[in-house]
């Protein structure tokens, strides 16, 4: 286990520890029956933006002279800290976030530890920036972020995703964000000689704010969203990731079938299942059932032919050996499953009734 120190106490202290706990660090502190509450409520927001493998927010200690040593960072807001700290120090001089710290990602360092600093925060999926940084690039990972906001949580992490195409700001951010959490390990990858779970469950996530509309439910956009995302996880499990994309292989979706079962509201929990029907040289069939997180009833399925693609020569291309061969393993384990009645199905009217 890795553990991170907070010295002194506070919504900033709360909304620091909150921010490590959910980057899968334990964390100790000076009185943790002061903190405890306010973590607990902060913490539903921090699981909509995304935890790191193994974050909980149980795992919060009251501090003793072991514990801070064996600390990797010692996050002190008050006083001079403690002088058996071994690991790297962040004084409140040092170290300056923008509140809420457990969503937004702007982070300034400076002081003589500011390179090991950055590449601590950046490593947890923030935004590290030297002090002395523009104005306006502080302001869009930070002040920007809440004033437009009013620091609703829902907004922010809304705002933050609607900004994610764009590559700029708090958009590149959140993407980043992401990116180290998958790396962490939030999907661990297919290893040679690994038998998948028939089927597969890899994604699950409460019912995020944007995806809800007028009528209070998630919108029907948002299932196909939802389902993307529990193909990412599938992507990431087979060896699909930034590195494989970055040499300019991908799937590409070129046919979804989506049949919505069941309505559900903002926060709810949803997980997928997901089952590969078939694959061959290029192409992978697949459904994915959405299922209530806590009564397990039927939400939706989405049923997709995803093609592989040399994004480089803009055509279909064989799928690369060791993702084949994940894919190939996936479907032997999938085989003896039944298949969804909703696979295959024609949308049309019945024949009119003399």
């Amino acid at each position: 286990m890795s553990y991170v120190a907070v010295v002194g106490g506070g919504s900033h202290a709360a909304e620091w520890i909150t921010r490590y706990l959910a980057s899968g660090f334990d964390v100790v502190t000076d009185d943790v029956s002061t903190v405890r509450d306010e973590v607990a409520r902060l913490w539903p927001a921090s699981d909509r933006l995304g935890l790191f493998p193994g974050a909980s927010a149980d795992r919060l200690h009251t501090a003793t002279p072991e514990l801070i040593d064996s600390c990797v960072l010692v996050h002190v807001l008050e006083g001079d800290g403690p002088p058996h700290a071994s690991g790297l120090v962040a004084h409140v001089h040092a170290v300056r976030g923008c509140s809420p710290m457990h969503l937004v990602p702007l982070v300034e360092v400076q002081g003589p530890h500011a390179a090991a600093l950055t590449r601590f925060y950046r490593s947890i999926g923030m935004a590290p920036v030297p002090a002395d940084a523009a104005a306006h690039e502080r302001w869009q990972l930070g002040e920007g972020l809440v004033q437009l906001t009013d620091g609703d949580p829902d907004a922010l992490i809304a705002v933050m995703r609607a900004l994610r195409p764009s590559g700029k700001g708090a958009g590149a951010a959140v993407a980043h964000h992401e990116a180290v959490r998958f790396a962490a390990g939030g999907v661990q990858r297919w290893q040679p000689g690994e038998v998948p779970a028939a089927p597969l469950v890899l994604y699950r996530t409460p019912v995020e704010p944007e995806w809800v509309d007028y009528n209070a439910h998630m919108t029907e956009s948002a299932y196909l969203t939802a389902a993307g995302w529990a193909s990412d996880a599938l992507f990431r499990y087979i060896g699909d990731d930034e590195a494989y994309r970055a040499a300019g292989h991908s799937f590409y979706t070129v046919e979804t079938h989506i049949h919505y079962v069941r309505e559900v509201a903002v926060h709810e929990p949803i997980v997928f299942e997901t089952q590969i029907l078939g694959v061959d040289a290029k192409r992978v069939h697949l459904i994915h059932t959405m299922l209530h997180g806590v009564d397990g009833g039927l939400l939706c399925t989405a049923e997709q032919m995803l093609v592989h693609v040399d994004m480089n020569a803009g055509r279909s291309a064989a799928i690369l050996p060791d993702v084949a061969a994940a894919l190939q393993a996936i479907a032997t384990a999938h085989a003896p499953l039944p298949v969804p009645s909703q696979v295959g199905s024609v949308m049309q009217l019945p024949p009119p009734k003399y």
